[in-house]
C-alpha cells in the first residue's frame, strides 16, 4: 500500500495458532508484538499487548496491535504476532487507517 508516497509493505500469514503479521517502511522486521483477546465474565473483552523485541518506547506500536487484535478477535480468537517498523513521515492518521485496513483485508480469518 502506499500513503502519501511511503510505500509499506504488508505481509499477512495465518497459522494453525495465531496470525503474523509485517507492516514494513524500511524494508526490516522492526519491533515485534503479541496481541491477545480475551473474554471477561460479563462478555466484554480484555485486551494485552506485550513487545516481544524492539523498541518498548512507541506507544503508536502498542496501538497498531491493540487495532489489529480488536478488529481480528472479532472473528477469531487467535492471537497476533505484529512485526512493525515505520518511517517518522509514515506515522500520520491516514497511514495509520490505510495499514490497518489493508492489514484486516490480506489476512485470512
Amino acid at each position: 500500500v502506499e500513503v502519501e508516497g511511503i510505500k509499506t509493505d504488508i505481509i499477512c500469514s495465518t497459522f494453525s495458532d495465531y496470525f503474523f503479521v509485517v507492516v514494513t517502511q524500511i524494508d526490516k522486521f522492526g519491533t515485534i508484538l503479541r496481541a491477545e483477546s480475551a473474554e471477561k465474565a460479563d462478555g466484554g473483552a480484555i485486551y494485552s499487548v506485550n513487545t516481544l523485541l524492539g523498541r518498548r518506547d512507541d506507544p503508536l506500536l502498542t496501538i497498531y496491535a491493540r487495532q489489529l487484535i480488536e478488529r481480528i478477535s472479532q472473528f477469531s480468537k487467535k492471537p497476533l504476532v505484529l512485526s512493525i517498523s515505520l518511517q517518522e513521515e509514515g506515522r500520520g492518521k491516514e497511514h495509520f487507517e490505510a495499514i490497518v485496513n489493508s492489514v484486516l483485508q490480506n489476512v485470512t480469518l
